[in-house]
């Protein structure tokens, strides 16, 4: 709000080419998460009493977690938790296969979660049907229905016996509805620290983009959002561009000067002599407005990543599903587009105070 208010006459309402929504869904409101996680504090005090305790509870006897921002870096780490999350059988020709290769040779996997968020039914009867397919399928068609049978069968019997590394969990058998956000639900109770999500689709890196860079990556970085599906967000006017330049400017030095041994960690960057900062916005003072730049991946000036090939702590899940962000998942559900890549990015680079890191 400082920032937005400071700005001079000269460069407010500057954009020749209004903003024309692509939908009447009411946009958010300005500031980030700030103004979220204010309001929460305000309305739920008990969740800044600084107890130990995994659980406060409201003035209506509602309960919420105590989220915990993780460690800069996590270089003891070892292991991770694979994430995919599916709701068709169809899917299964795409990821099945690398889902394989990724447990019998990569190292450090030591659990699968498969978030499936369409009934059991659509796995079992899959699996367990024993009908020739039609003779009036061609071919391939047929010989498709039958491996997709297969699949299933596979990935249920995986599931099923209790000393295999993957686990299914069924979103609607644990109260949730089908939600792109339910990958990043606690309820999932990953194992590791780490997790590493792909989209059932793909695409699914190689195993040295994975594990000698993606995941070494993130335990240097391990309060970030790490991957190499990057996408950034354009500014419209000179004043957000400039102000932009000036943040990579001071990012650069940021991370050249982490690389001889400053401590970048949010609690010390305050005193850092060359802080990172956000680039505000200020929709409402000065009638800017940013696109989305979905025509590129761009390795460097990377805003948020697309989930498949990320690397995320497991901390972010109690934040994500905090009830202080509901206003955002409402957001995510609501919108024709789902932009819950996006989101989960950018909610992430609030909280960590840090943008995402790209390999």
């Amino acid at each position: 709000e400082q920032q937005c208010a400071a700005i001079p006459s000269d460069q407010k309402n500057t954009l020749k080419n209004p903003f024309q929504p692509i939908t009447d869904l009411p946009m958010l409101p300005e500031g980030g998460v700030g103004p979220s996680l204010q309001k929460w504090l305000r309305d739920n005090p008990l969740s800044s009493d600084g107890n130990d305790n995994n659980t406060n509870y409201d003035e209506s006897g509602k309960a919420y977690p105590t989220c915990r921002l993780p460690s800069s870096t996590s270089c003891n780490t070892t292991t991770y938790t694979l994430i995919m999350m599916s709701h068709t059988t169809s899917r299964l020709h795409d990821f099945m296969n690398p889902l394989l290769v990724m447990m019998e040779t990569w190292p450090g996997l030591t659990e699968v979660i498969i978030v499936w968020n369409s009934p059991r039914e659509t796995l079992t009867s899959m699996a367990e049907n024993t009908d020739a397919p039609s003779p009036n399928k061609k071919k391939a068609d047929r010989n498709r229905e039958i491996q997709e049978r297969q699949y299933a069968s596979q990935l249920l019997q995986w599931h099923n016996n209790s000393t295999h590394p993957l686990r299914i969990f069924f979103s609607l058998e644990n109260g949730l509805e089908n939600n792109l956000l339910n990958r990043y639900h606690p309820l999932l109770q990953p194992k590791n620290e780490a997790i590493m999500y792909f989209d059932d689709d793909g695409p699914f890196w190689s195993k040295d983009a994975m594990i000698t860079s993606g995941f070494e990556l993130w335990k240097r970085n391990s309060d970030v959002q790490v991957g190499a599906f990057p996408r950034n967000i354009r500014y419209m006017s000179q004043r957000m561009k400039d102000t932009g330049r000036h943040g990579v400017d001071s990012s650069i030095q940021a991370i050249a000067s982490n690389a001889r041994g400053v401590d970048l960690s949010p609690q010390t960057q305050s005193k850092h002599h060359h802080p990172l900062t956000f680039t505000p916005i200020c929709r409402n003072v000065t009638g800017d407005t940013v696109e989305y730049n979905y025509f590129v991946f761009p390795d460097f000036d990377a805003h948020v990543l697309l989930p498949s090939g990320t690397f995320l702590h497991r901390n972010f899940l109690c934040f994500i599903w905090h009830p202080a962000f509901e206003e955002l998942r409402t957001y995510v559900v609501t919108h024709k587009t789902y932009p819950d890549d996006m989101t989960v990015s950018t909610l992430i680079s609030h909280l960590s105070g840090r943008a995402p890191r790209t390999f």
